[in-house]
């Protein structure tokens, strides 16, 4: 079982995993971020833009852009956890959620590297 499941992880198609965490970052992060945090608006604005391009990646099915994308998206997250982690914490169970969202979206990041890699020595 464990197995599958690492192959699933590994080689399952991320798109629709990009478009869920780039809406996430459309509608719900800068909202969560300005509640929760205050402020902010430079990196809200950040956030709100790499949501953008994620959505703009995924839609025109460029590879090399996805991954890009992915790794702005992670570095928000990841961005996002640390902020939480220094002016709020973690006082409920539902502020972990920013922790999920940030592997999904290194799970996202590591699956587009490997499939660029793979494409790019297929194609010599």
């Amino acid at each position: 079982m464990f197995k599958r499941l690492k192959q699933i992880w590994t080689f399952s198609d991320s798109q629709p995993t990009e478009i869920t965490i780039a809406l996430t970052n459309l509608l719900l992060t800068p909202l969560a971020l300005g509640f929760e945090i205050g402020g902010l608006w430079v990196f809200r604005a950040i956030v709100f833009l790499s949501a953008l391009y994620q959505l703009y990646c995924v839609s025109n099915l460029d590879i090399k852009c996805r991954v890009r994308a992915s790794v702005v998206t992670f570095g928000v997250y990841a961005t996002t956890v640390a902020m939480f982690s220094i002016h709020v914490g973690f006082p409920t169970p539902t502020h972990y959620g920013w922790f999920v969202l940030m592997f999904a979206s290194f799970g996202s990041m590591r699956r587009l590297i490997l499939e660029k890699l793979h494409k790019d020595l297929k194609n010599g």
